[in-house]
């Protein structure tokens, strides 16, 4: 059974003039309905993670140190894992601000060819997904991802001595008492992108919202309070405060532009 739950202190639903049901829509198997998620038929694949604009999907996947991981692989590769044992059980949760974020510094390489066949919505949300990364990097003049076929690891055959092959049996036995002994603490992880992204030092791109503001806007400051993300902020200038935006903060979740009492605010996001 997978691990999932919606944080209800994060979720949008207990805001003013807002509405927002993008993790029941986006499940290809009807797994969320009314901000709870059926463990029965979810499988993890974690599309809710992708699409929630506050971080409010807990899962038993730490997908922190999943992107970490592959940071730190050369070539950097992208999989699931049924190609790597220890890897995300599947790669629905990445969005096009994770993947650019992975491939604006090196080149960055993903494999999906098996994603048609196990998910086909994961599918087609990742060919969506990478094609708009790819031309924010082309834009940028930067390596676009390469979609890449990783052979499976086979398991090596090997002649081992009585000594070996009990030692091999032991340690075996260790890692699934160990793995069993995690599967039964029911180990649940928050990720937001956000926090995540924040950490990157990244250059902000034409996948990042866009805000407008309109000569209406008195730098009240609400937005600024009711931003999940803390995207938007008020700072002092020589003539009197401001609003200051962080695209890369933002996850165009209109909350700010549905609650300014002077509708000076604007949002544009790409789709």
């Amino acid at each position: 059974m997978a691990m999932r739950n919606v944080d209800l202190n994060r979720c949008l639903f207990h805001y003013t003039n807002i509405s927002c049901s993008r993790c029941q829509a986006i499940c290809p198997r009807q797994a969320i309905n009314n901000r709870v998620i059926d463990g029965e038929k979810c499988d993890n694949c974690g599309l809710c993670t992708a699409i929630c604009p506050t971080g409010a999907i807990q899962s038993s996947v730490d997908y922190d140190a999943e992107l970490t991981a592959v940071q730190n692989l050369s070539p950097q590769v992208l999989m699931c894992q049924k190609v790597v044992p220890h890897a995300m059980p599947c790669l629905g949760a990445l969005n096009r601000r994770l993947l650019w974020a992975l491939a604006e510094k090196k080149p960055l390489s993903i494999d999906t060819s098996r994603c048609r066949q196990c998910n086909p919505a994961v599918a087609d949300w990742l060919a969506r997904e990478i094609e708009a990364c790819n031309a924010a990097l082309q834009e940028a003049n930067k390596t676009p991802i390469k979609l890449v076929h990783v052979k499976e690891a086979a398991s090596a055959s090997q002649q081992v001595g009585r000594r070996s092959f009990f030692q091999s049996l032991f340690h075996a036995a260790s890692e699934s008492a160990a793995e069993f002994a995690r599967s039964q603490t029911n180990q649940q992880y928050a990720f937001d992108p956000v926090i995540w992204l924040n950490r990157q030092n990244i250059s902000p791109s034409g996948i990042f919202p866009r805000l407008s503001l309109a000569k209406t806007c008195t730098a009240c400051g609400l937005c600024s309070m009711l931003c999940p993300e803390k995207a938007l902020s008020i700072g002092q200038e020589a003539n009197g405060p401001r609003l200051f935006f962080n695209p890369i903060k933002c996850t165009g979740c209109g909350l700010c532009v549905n609650n300014c009492p002077q509708a000076a605010l604007s949002l544009q996001a790409k789709e």
